[in-house]
C-alpha cells in the first residue's frame, strides 16, 4: 500500500481524519484528495468524474468523517478496498444526541439507510469505542468482525503541555464544548451554584443557540459572578494557553444513552494537556480511563456529585496534581498520534 484516496465532502480538517493521514504520509504512504465541500446535490456528480479521473492512482479509498453519504457511491464506482473513518453514526448523532429529527420521521428512515449502506458497503470501518461497536453491530445489522476500534486523536499543535503557561490565581475549572443535550452544561451551571461561596472560577467556553440562551438565563437567575461565559471562538493558541491555566477541566454529564458509548473529544484534550479531568461514568470512558488515577468520574446528571469532586480537588493539589500527571501518561501511552496511526496501519495493512 503506497498511496491512499482520501474520498468525502469535507476536507480532512478534523483530527478524527487529520492524525491519521498525517501519520501514513509519514511513513511514506502518499494521500491524494477527492473532495466537493460545495452545496447542493451537484456535487455528487462532480465528485464520480473526479474519483474517475484518479482510477489506478491510489491502492485504498478512505472514506473521511461525516462523509457518510458518499460511501455507494465509493463502492460503486471503485475496484479498491473502501475504509469508512465513520467514528459513529450520523442516526445517532442527528436523531438520537441532537434530536433534529423524530425517530419516526421520513428523514430518520433515511439518515438510518444512509448509515446502514455505508456500514455494509465498506471493507473496514473505523469506530471511536468498544461500546460503539456493539451499538453499530446492533443497530444496523453490521457483521463485528468488519468494525475497527481505533481511539480519536487530538492537533498536537494545539494541544500539549506547556510550563510557560501560568495557572490562573483563583482555582478555576474549565468547560469546552458544544451545547448539546448530551453535555450537560446545566449541571456545571448548578455546580457552580452550589459552590458559588467558596474560591472557585467556572469558565464556560461553548456554543449552540438552541441550548446557550437558557444557560445565560440560569447563570442570571442565580446571580452567579463565579461563572465566565464565553460563546466566541477562541483562535488555537489563546484556546490552549485558556485551557492550560485552568486547574481541572471538565467533560460531559448528561445522563443521556450515547454517552455511554462514546469518548468525547475534551477528554483527549484534557490528557495531552496533562489536566485532571472530571466526567461522567459511562461504559465506554472506562475504556481509556480510570476513576481516581487518571481522572474523577462522577454520577451523571448529578451536579452535587461534580461540585463535591470540584471542591475536593481545589482542597487536595496533590491529588490533583497526580491525576494530571497520569492523564498526560496515559496520553503517551494511548493516544499520541504515532500510538494512533500504527493501530490504523495495523488495520489497513490486513487488507
Amino acid at each position: 500500500m503506497k498511496k491512499i484516496c482520501y474520498f468525502g465532502i469535507y476536507k480532512p480538517s478534523a483530527p478524527r481524519d487529520r492524525v491519521y493521514l498525517e501519520g501514513l504520509k509519514k511513513r511514506g504512504i502518499q494521500v491524494i484528495e477527492c473532495v466537493d465541500s460545495s452545496r447542493g446535490f451537484l456535487k455528487f456528480f462532480r465528485l464520480v468524474k473526479r474519483l474517475r479521473g484518479f482510477r489506478r492512482q491510489y491502492d485504498l479509498l478512505w472514506v473521511g468523517y461525516l462523509s457518510t453519504m458518499v460511501v455507494p457511491l465509493a463502492w460503486l464506482i471503485t475496484d479498491k478496498k473502501v475504509v469508512y473513518n465513520a467514528l459513529d453514526s450520523w442516526y445517532d448523532r442527528a436523531v438520537l444526541d441532537r434530536g433534529m429529527y423524530s425517530k419516526f420521521s421520513p428523514k430518520a428512515w433515511v439518515i438510518w439507510v444512509c448509515d446502514f449502506l455505508a456500514f455494509h458497503l465498506s471493507d473496514v470501518v473505523l469506530l471511536e469505542s468498544e461500546q460503539q461497536k456493539l451499538f453499530i453491530a446492533k443497530k444496523f445489522f453490521v457483521r463485528p468482525s468488519k468494525l475497527e476500534v481505533v481511539f480519536t486523536g487530538v492537533d498536537e499543535a494545539v494541544f500539549h503541555t506547556d510550563p510557560s503557561v501560568a495557572k490562573a490565581e483563583k482555582f478555576t475549572v474549565i468547560f469546552r464544548g458544544m451545547f448539546l443535550p448530551a453535555t450537560g452544561v446545566e449541571y456545571v451551571v448548578e455546580a457552580a451554584h452550589l459552590l458559588k461561596d467558596e474560591s472557585i472560577k467556572f469558565r464556560i467556553i461553548g456554543w449552540g443557540e438552541s441550548l446557550q440562551t437558557r444557560f445565560q438565563k440560569m447563570i442570571a437567575d442565580y446571580e452567579l459572578s463565579n461563572v465566565n461565559l464565553t460563546t466566541m471562538f477562541l483562535p488555537p493558541d489563546e484556546l490552549r494557553k485558556t485551557l492550560a491555566s485552568a486547574h481541572v477541566m471538565l467533560g460531559q454529564f448528561a445522563d443521556h444513552p450515547r454517552l455511554k458509548r462514546t469518548i468525547q473529544n475534551k477528554n483527549m484534550e484534557a490528557l495531552a494537556l496533562g489536566l485532571p479531568l472530571i466526567t461522567r461514568d459511562s461504559p465506554s470512558n472506562r475504556e481509556l480511563l480510570t476513576d481516581n488515577e487518571n481522572c474523577l468520574f462522577v454520577r451523571a446528571g448529578n451536579p452535587k456529585d461534580l461540585a463535591d469532586k470540584i471542591l475536593y480537588l481545589r482542597q487536595h493539589p496533590d491529588v490533583a496534581a497526580r491525576l494530571g500527571a497520569l492523564a498526560r501518561k496515559t496520553y503517551d501511552e494511548r493516544l499520541t498520534s504515532d500510538v494512533l496511526v500504527q493501530a490504523v496501519y495495523a488495520v489497513l495493512s490486513k487488507l
